[in-house]
């Protein structure tokens, strides 16, 4: 522990009602009446604090034992308005907000990197990689002479540890799908960024430490999947029985095509099913001309451009193949009565060639859903999945119309949740969402959903997340279906690039509010389910 006696002039708030060192205080100070923390007025305080270790610390380097020049520590009975900067080898505390005598519920924390909000609130953003670390049990105490003593021991972090040995110094090292902090808020309140690679530098000691969270999607039953790249390499490895998250601590030797890793790249044949393979009306699929894919999205391949079958008509475009780890919906059951079911195994997903709803700048979008008798109601509240990285997007179609049949004496129709329903009856359209008789979707009746599928659904913000790398890639294989479309097709079909897309998924923050997929600005945020602005595109499995 690092015991710092602090003998300099220091302020309470007027509203403590104290002036420290009283010897050295302004003539314009007033003395308190009445005098506050029962009539004692501090003299010094010792501001004791030290930083715990990660779970597991034992097995690699120690954390930060000494504190650097200007390094703060934020503190307070509830919100962090007190700072502590270390400043010439010693604490010097601002303190903007009184503590209560003998307080147990001390609440502080440190950030390396960290930037305070500029209006002072309790909103701290992290504006570059490094260890948080936080507490809520430290405590205030002052005994009969006057000394007050600050006690904090900072042993909590929400994000998780892994340094790599060996990577060497200034080299880079960059690790994929990791969730950085992004902000924090005085009350815990941890908000993570998108996954995304996180780049690392080799230290003095050749070592790199990343502070992060996975995306749920590398995390199995048997342990945790890295994908990284190093000197020119993608490399993954499976390390069974470790955990990588909130406090834990992992060290890892920096990859090579030694030690278990190997190269993180998929080979296909033309024979095998892939991503950007043609989906037919007839239920079949074509080769789309994929070699190799990267786990950045960088993809390979064949040597001649891969065209759709002549005479068949392309309605969507492959982006998985076989069942994912976390698609735990139900297709045997359809979604409408009489609608198609997929008895079967599933042998992959695809994305729709175009849009299912009409959009231009006037008219907008679609709705995610609107209340039948207040359409000014958004705040109804829905079962469906707040997962972002789940592929439940047909389970969470389920869902609603579960609501509907639920809420049928209120006038629910499927048609209300507009999103859904533009994807449910995506070929075979006849109704606005009105209810009223329309032409307007005729041009969608070649792309119906083929017999033995599971019809087309809205996606979930997993499904459409997965498909965030591999645009480009899925782009060109929706020109390449555009070019061999009828004529009164090819103006609907469309890229993902400027448009933002509704998922089944609801606002894990905010349960009022949907999921949207950002593929211009490569994000997903939850907004109000009143926003027009916004486009459903449907997808299948068969």
């Amino acid at each position: 522990m690092k015991h710092n006696i602090i003998p300099k002039a220091l302020r309470w708030m007027a509203a403590a009602g104290l002036c420290l060192a009283a010897a050295a205080c302004s003539k314009d100070d007033i003395t308190p009446e009445p005098a506050p923390q029962q009539g004692i007025t501090p003299t010094k305080i010792i501001f004791n604090v030290t930083r715990g270790g990660y779970d597991g610390d034992a097995e690699t380097r120690a954390p930060k034992s000494e504190w650097a020049e200007g390094d703060v520590v934020y503190f307070g009975p509830s919100y962090y308005l007190n700072k502590a900067t270390y400043t010439d080898g010693e604490w010097v505390l601002s303190m903007q907000n009184p503590i209560p005598e003998n307080s147990t519920t001390l609440r502080a924390f440190y950030g390396e990197h960290v930037r305070h909000e500029e209006n002072g609130g309790s909103k701290f953003y992290v504006d570059a990689m490094g260890d948080i670390a936080y507490t809520n049990s430290g405590s205030y105490e002052m005994d009969e002479g006057g000394v007050a003593t600050i006690t904090l021991r900072l042993d909590r972090h929400p994000q998780g540890r892994m340094t790599f040995t060996g990577v060497g110094k200034g080299k880079e090292l960059t690790v994929l799908n990791m969730k950085s902090l992004n902000f924090y808020r005085s009350s815990f309140l941890f908000e993570f960024m998108n996954p995304a690679p996180v780049t690392l530098t080799g230290e003095e000691d050749g070592t790199a430490t990343l502070y992060a969270l996975p995306d749920p999607t590398t995390v199995t039953e048997a342990g945790i999947t890295l994908t990284v790249e190093y000197e020119g390499k993608f490399y993954t490895k499976t390390f069974a029985g470790k955990e990588f998250k909130e406090n834990s601590n992992i060290t890892l030797a920096a990859p090579s095509l030694e030690g278990g890793w190997k190269e993180a790249v998929t080979e296909y044949g033309a024979e095998d099913l892939k991503m950007g393979d043609y989906l037919y009306s007839d239920g079949t699929t074509s080769d789309g001309g994929l070699r190799k894919l990267y786990p950045d999205g960088t993809v390979e391949t064949a040597t001649e451009a891969v065209a759709p079958e002549a005479g068949k008509t392309v309605i969507g475009i492959v982006f998985y193949a076989g069942r994912h780890a976390t698609d735990a919906s139900d297709y045997t059951k359809p979604l409408n009565a009489g609608g198609p079911t997929l008895a079967d195994n599933v042998r992959g997903y695809a994305v729709a060639i175009t849009d299912a709803c009409l959009y231009d700048v006037w008219n907008g979008g679609v709705l995610w859903a609107t209340k039948p008798n207040d359409k000014s109601d958004f705040a109804f509240v829905i079962d469906v999945s707040d997962n972002l990285d789940d592929w439940n997007g047909y389970a969470n179609c389920q869902v609603m119309h579960d609501y509907v049949t639920a809420h049928a004496g209120e006038d629910w129709e499927m048609r209300h949740f507009q999103a859904a329903w533009s994807c449910e009856t995506y070929g075979n359209r006849t109704l606005d969402y009105e209810g009223n008789p329309t032409s307007d979707y005729e041009w969608q009746a070649p792309l119906r959903a083929p017999a033995g599928t599971s019809g087309w659904f809205l996606p979930s913000c997993g499904q459409l997340w997965y498909m965030m790398p591999y645009q480009d890639y899925l782009n060109s294989r929706f020109m390449a279906a555009k070019e061999v479309s009828a004529a009164e097709l090819q103006e609907y079909v469309k890229e993902f690039f400027s448009q933002s897309y509704w998922s089944s998924t609801k606002d894990g923050y905010f349960g009022a509010q949907a999921t949207v997929v950002d593929f211009e600005n490569r994000d997903r945020y939850g907004t109000t389910r009143n926003n027009k602005y916004l486009v459903s595109r449907a997808v299948i499995v068969f």
